[in-house]
């Protein structure tokens, strides 16, 4: 998570909220809208994301099929009252691809992109915008959900005043709140990559340290729970789970700690993305490159830089940018087409029932791929 952002006319929101994103990169409001250049009553044939454009080691054909799907179906009907909201779980360098797809698919759609999140991962935040975006007038909110088992009800309440809700990135549970999809990374896939890519790092086994960015959310339960699936069985032993809730100063401590008490530590997995950043920081600092292998989650700056110079083995990948475009046109949707019309138009192109966004594994053989992708998102 931390990339500067590419500003698209932001406007104040009726409700302002300072926040200050992770990495010293500030906004003036929590709540930002950013309006679509001539915002049209009606959807037109627009210049679209191409398809090509995917990162590494991906395969987007069901997602833009799901994009055309819903594009087409929308084309000649009215979007005025289309007010669909991005509300992530930490204003972090990960999602500012996330806020460029919500950007894009709004461009595409000639609607006002909306996108929020705590500064720092704070779960009272999160509750404040859900509180007030169900107040306020939103049709749809897709959503990274911090801690789905408090905050559910808070999602159901939206969802019985007729707002639509989608997951991103972490699903919620159907016995937490009712959602109408999930939108992102397969996570319990991607936590079993890592573990792979570990036993790669570590072939004759040694002992591995986890850092965490949230010991609630669905996404790094599962992460964790496939990471040490995928070791099962093998030397490659968990000795430590570290828990900075959200707070990436806190992630460089921990990885500190760990380092200092385990003199055996061989390799440390960072599950959200400034996690992996913050081991690469400490085992250069420390002179430990070769003897403590990192894999990180995402593509930080400081995951690239720990790619480069060795400090980080590999990263697993996502596509946040996927979710914030897909996450648009979804909840756009949903108001303009309805729930049961939307879900058959992309039933043909789910995959276990939700809208997967796949995994894929960064190395420095395929960084400039990987470069290449995200310069040309952040074009849009």
């Amino acid at each position: 998570m931390k990339r500067s952002f590419r500003r698209r006319g932001v406007r104040n929101a009726s409700v302002a909220v300072a926040v200050a994103l992770a990495g010293g990169l500030s906004l003036t409001t929590g709540l930002v809208s950013t309006t679509a250049a001539g915002a049209a009553s009606a959807h037109s044939a627009t210049a679209l994301l191409s398809p090509s454009v995917h990162p590494p080691t991906f395969n987007d054909t069901k997602l833009f099929a799901v994009r055309d799907a819903l594009s087409n179906a929308m084309k000649g009907k009215s979007l005025k009252s289309v007010s669909t909201w991005m509300v992530v779980n930490i204003l972090a360098t990960y999602w500012v691809a996330g806020k460029q797809g919500d950007a894009q698919a709004a461009k595409e759609l000639g609607i006002p992109a909306h996108y929020e999140g705590p500064p720092q991962g704070q779960l009272t935040t999160q509750v404040s915008e859900y509180e007030t975006l169900t107040s306020t007038g939103a049709t749809g909110i897709f959503t990274s959900v911090i801690d789905p088992v408090s905050e559910g009800s808070l999602l159901n309440k939206a969802e019985s005043k007729g707002i639509d809700v989608v997951a991103i990135d972490s699903p919620v549970p159907a016995s937490d709140a009712k959602t109408f999809t999930y939108i992102g990374t397969p996570n319990y896939a991607a936590g079993q990559a890592a573990g792979i890519a570990m036993k790669k790092a570590l072939p004759n086994g040694g002992d591995v340290a986890i850092l965490e960015g949230s010991a609630t959310a669905t996404n790094s339960l599962q992460r964790i729970a496939g990471f040490k699936a995928a070791l099962a069985g093998s030397n490659v032993k968990v000795v430590s789970v570290e828990n900075d809730n959200g707070v990436a100063a806190t992630a460089s401590s921990n990885a500190d700690g760990v380092i200092a008490s385990n003199s055996s530590l061989a390799g440390i997995y960072g599950v959200y993305s400034y996690d992996g950043p913050a081991a690469a920081v400490a085992v250069k600092s420390k002179g430990d490159i070769g003897k403590i292998h990192v894999i990180a989650d995402d593509n930080e700056p400081g995951t690239i830089t720990g790619l480069e110079n060795g400090s980080v083995s590999a990263s697993i990948i996502q596509q946040p940018f996927m979710q914030g475009y897909l996450g648009v046109y979804v909840t756009a949707a949903m108001k303009v087409l309805g729930a049961s019309k939307v879900q058959s138009l992309i039933a043909p192109d789910l995959t276990d029932g939700v809208i997967s966004t796949g995994v894929g594994t960064l190395t420095k053989a395929n960084l400039p791929q990987d470069n290449a992708y995200n310069k040309e998102i952040g074009a849009g």
